[in-house]
């Protein structure tokens, strides 16, 4: 009986850890992405200076053939950024699309709508499962008045939350769009597990 008795709790000590390991090592993976798109938008930046200087060189210069362009690593998925929104404990990649693969990797930019800190309606959805803390999961935990950052393209916008929704998945009215505010809209599923609705959170951009 006392096996069985140790048994029972070394299980249950590993089924507890289970998704903690797996929460870990997820977002092991996205801050190495993370740094990875750093770097490479330094890289970036380095070439962008090194193709000035070259056509800065007069016309009649002995350097007559066009210099190379050095390569930009590739990587998938494409991380434009980040967002945190510190009151649900969300620190999250912001990666360039909402297909599936992306979302595995964090909160997902969508594609027709606006970037942040842009005049419009600026779109991020993410997946919202059972694991505690894990990508959109404490979505629901955001209230009016929270502030939600996002950095992108080098600078940092934050959001106020103003408009909380829940609607049914086809309800594309939460994607119209403004020409004279920048509006954020966050997307997950409703209720948490299942797919049958939507969480819309509305934020506008702090000036």
């Amino acid at each position: 009986m006392k096996k069985i008795s140790t048994w029972l709790i070394i299980t249950g000590i590993i089924i507890i850890l289970i998704p903690i390991a797996g929460s870990l090592y997820t977002g092991y993976q996205q801050d190495k992405l993370y740094d990875e798109y750093l770097n490479t938008e330094e890289m970036r930046s380095s070439i962008e200076d090194l193709d000035t200087a070259f056509t800065s060189v007069p016309s009649d210069s002995s350097l007559s053939e066009e210099p190379a362009k050095l390569a930009v690593p590739a990587y998938n998925p494409t991380v434009i950024g980040r967002i945190k929104i510190q009151s649900a404990s969300i620190n999250l990649l912001l990666v360039e699309g909402t297909t599936s693969k992306d979302l595995n990797w964090g909160a997902g930019h969508v594609t027709a709508t606006p970037m942040p800190g842009e005049i419009g309606n600026s779109a991020i959805a993410g997946h919202r499962n059972h694991t505690f803390g894990s990508l959109f999961s404490r979505l629901g935990e955001v209230a009016i008045g929270d502030r939600i950052t996002v950095e992108y393209n080098k600078t940092e916008y934050t959001y106020e939350a103003y408009e909380i929704l829940t609607v049914l998945p086809d309800d594309t009215s939460v994607l119209a769009q403004t020409d004279d505010a920048a509006i954020l809209t966050l997307i997950t599923c409703a209720p948490k597990g299942s797919d049958t609705h939507r969480l819309i959170i509305h934020a506008k951009l702090i000036p």
